[in-house]
């Protein structure tokens, strides 16, 4: 049984964190061989009282294409708000994913991606260990932890997901105390 935890564990601790998007070092990832972002939707990208991309995603995604990026968002989410924000983005999308299942991450990568990459050129940024770290790990590719936009605008069952969150963070703080501190307390912070 510990195992199993132990192992559970694992699966929820990301290969990076970054309070935003914006601070992410791209060109550090394109050099690791990164091709592929999957990105959630909700309170990663834009909150939920958002509905459509503002300038400066346009511009973070216009910098990431022309780095050599592509772009997918996969996002849980069935409403229409996904494919209003993804047709108004210009960017190809993947709805109601249930994440951490891998069918919707499987989708993107293999549909709309075409299946042009290996799981170690891919990443996915997400603002939720249970649902977009984990789904990640499941899929034996990169995972990126980003700090909600607005956690106040959390869905019912995203608050219940934070609270299991925070009962694992403890959990990881307390197994892997150095990788704790490298990701979540990086210097200068």
């Amino acid at each position: 049984m510990y195992d199993e935890v132990g192992s559970m564990i694992k699966k929820l601790i990301p290969d990076y964190y970054f309070k935003s998007i914006y601070e992410i070092p791209y060109d550090k990832l394109y050099a690791k061989g990164i091709r592929l972002i999957l990105t959630d939707l909700d309170n990663t990208l834009i909150s939920y009282k958002e509905q459509l991309p503002n300038e400066k995603l346009f511009a973070w995604k216009n910098k990431l294409l022309a780095m050599g990026f592509e772009i997918i968002v996969v996002s849980n989410s069935k409403k229409d708000r996904v494919n209003k924000f993804c047709e108004a983005f210009k960017i190809d999308f993947v709805k109601f994913a249930t994440k951490p299942l891998k069918r919707g991450i499987k989708k993107a990568i293999k549909d709309v991606s075409k299946n042009k990459y290996k799981n170690e050129e891919i990443i996915l940024l997400g603002d939720q260990l249970m649902t977009d770290i984990f789904g990640a790990k499941r899929m034996k590719i990169n995972a990126c932890l980003i700090e909600p936009i607005a956690k106040s605008t959390d869905h019912f069952f995203t608050r219940i997901n934070r609270r299991i969150e925070n009962h694992y963070l403890k959990k990881i703080a307390k197994k892997y105390p150095i990788k704790y501190q490298n990701l979540f307390h990086k210097e200068g912070e």
